[in-house]
C-alpha cells in the first residue's frame, strides 16, 4: 500500500475498505509521472476510501460536497450548531446554487446569491433575509470551501474573492441600576423557579443554557460558590441534550453573593416541598431549575415567560441573555476591572468582553481622569502646605 517507484513512473495503491455487496476488499491502482502527483493522488483516495467522498470536483455538485462536509463536522458541533448549519444550507444555499458543479463554481456565484438572498421577500414588504443571517451564510460556506482547499478538492476558495456581506451588531439593551432592583423585587416576589432563575441570571451573568444545566452538585452553598460544567440545550423533536461549555474558559467557577444564595436557598426549599407532594411521580433529575415534577426547565419555556415579568414592569422589551449584557454593564460601571468581569462571562479572552462592552467604557475612562485630577490636586495642595 502506498507510492512506490515503478519503471519511469510512480504506481499509488490505495486500500479502499470492502466491497458493500460483494464483502471482498478493493484496492485502486494508478500512476502518476512524479512522486509529487503520487502523493497527491493517493491523499485524494485514502480520503474518498475515508468519508466516502469523490474527490474528483467535476463529478460532484456543490450540494453533495456541502451534505458531505457537514457530515464530516458533526462530532465536533453542537447538535444546535449542526441543526442550524443544515437549515443555512437547505434554505439560502442550496435552492440556488446547489446544482452548481465544485469544479465551475466562480466568485460571481456567489456574489449573485447574496444579492438574490438580500432581493427574496422584499416583494410582499418582508425585506429578505436580516444582514447578519446574510453573514452566517458567507461565513459557513467560506468555511467549507476553506477545507475543500486543504483537502486539494479545489484550487482556491472563491468566497476570498467576494465581498463579504455587511452586518451592523446588534444594539444591546441593558437595565439601568433602578430598573435592575425593580426587576430583583419583582422576581423574587413571584416566588417561582422562573423568577429565581432571573435573579441568578443578574447576580452571576451566566447564559441561560449554563444556568439551566447548573445541578445541585455544581453548587457550594456554604462556600459560596457554583461552578459552570455544561450547558442545556432544546432541540425541537430530539427533547433536552447537555454540552460541554461554549469554551475552554467558560468552565469556571463563580463566588455568589448573598442574595444569589439566597434564591438558590429557595428553590432547593420548594423543590423538597414539590417532592415530598408527589412522592414516586417525582422525577429526581438533579437540577437546579426543574419544573414541578423535577423535570429540566427547556430554555424556551423561560425565554417565552420572561416578557410578562417585564412587561407588567413597564420595562421596554428585553431578551433573558440582556440580563448577562446588564450584569457586566453594571460590573465594569462600578469600576470593577474587566478582567475580572471576562472571568465571569466566561469569555474566551479581556478583548471580547472590551469589545462587548466599549460602550461602557468611555464613561469609565472620564470618571478615571476626573478622579486622578482630583487626587493629583490634593496631593499637589498637601505637598505645598
Amino acid at each position: 500500500m502506498g507510492v512506490r517507484k515503478r519503471g519511469k513512473g510512480w504506481l499509488v495503491t490505495v486500500e479502499m475498505g470492502r466491497d458493500p455487496t460483494t464483502g471482498r476488499r478493493r484496492r485502486t491502482y494508478l500512476t502518476a509521472p512524479t512522486r509529487r502527483e503520487a502523493e497527491r493522488e493517493e491523499a485524494k483516495l485514502r480520503h474518498e476510501a475515508a468519508t466516502g467522498l469523490d474527490l474528483e470536483p467535476t463529478k460532484i455538485s456543490l450540494a453533495e460536497y456541502l451534505k458531505r462536509w457537514l457530515d464530516t463536522r458533526r462530532s465536533n458541533l453542537a447538535p444546535s450548531t449542526y441543526r442550524r448549519y443544515g437549515d443555512l444550507l437547505r434554505h439560502q444555499v442550496l435552492p440556488h446554487i446547489g446544482t452548481i458543479p465544485l469544479s465551475k463554481l466562480r466568485p460571481l456565484h456567489v456574489q449573485q446569491l447574496y444579492a438574490r438572498l438580500q432581493e427574496i421577500g422584499r416583494a410582499d414588504g418582508k425585506g429578505g433575509i436580516s444582514p447578519r443571517t446574510l453573514l452566517h451564510v458567507h461565513r459557513l460556506l467560506s468555511e467549507a470551501l476553506g477545507q475543500a482547499v486543504r483537502w486539494q478538492i479545489i484550487p482556491r476558495n472563491v468566497c476570498q474573492a467576494v465581498e463579504a456581506p455587511q452586518a451592523r451588531r446588534a444594539e444591546m439593551r441593558t437595565l439601568s441600576l433602578e430598573e435592575t432592583r425593580g426587576l430583583l423585587e419583582a422576581a423574587k416576589a413571584e416566588d417561582t423557579a422562573h423568577g429565581d432563575a432571573v435573579i441568578l441570571a443578574l447576580h452571576t451573568g451566566l447564559r441561560l443554557g449554563e444556568l439551566l444545566g447548573l445541578r445541585w452538585d455544581d453548587l457550594d452553598l456554604e462556600l459560596g460558590r457554583m461552578t459552570v460544567r455544561r450547558t442545556l440545550q432544546y432541540l425541537p423533536g430530539e427533547g433536552i441534550a447537555y454540552r460541554e461549555p461554549k469554551t475552554g474558559r467558560s468552565r469556571r467557577t463563580i463566588p455568589l453573593g448573598a442574595t444569589a444564595l439566597e434564591a438558590l436557598r429557595r428553590v432547593r426549599r420548594r423543590q423538597l416541598e414539590e417532592r415530598l407532594a408527589l412522592g414516586p411521580g417525582y422525577c429526581d433529575s438533579g437540577v437546579v431549575f426543574a419544573d414541578a415534577l423535577g423535570r429540566p426547565l427547556p430554555p424556551y419555556r423561560v425565554s417565552q415567560r420572561f416578557p410578562a415579568l417585564v412587561k407588567r414592569l413597564g420595562l421596554a422589551p428585553l431578551r433573558f441573555h440582556d440580563l448577562r449584557h446588564t450584569h457586566a454593564s453594571l460590573l465594569l460601571a462600578r469600576g470593577v476591572h474587566p478582567k475580572i468581569v471576562s472571568e465571569r462571562l466566561g469569555h474566551a479572552s479581556i478583548a471580547i468582553t472590551l469589545d462587548t462592552y466599549s460602550h461602557v467604557l468611555p464613561n469609565l475612562q472620564e470618571e478615571a481622569a476626573r478622579d486622578l485630577d482630583a487626587w493629583l490636586s490634593n496631593t499637589t495642595e498637601a505637598l505645598q502646605g
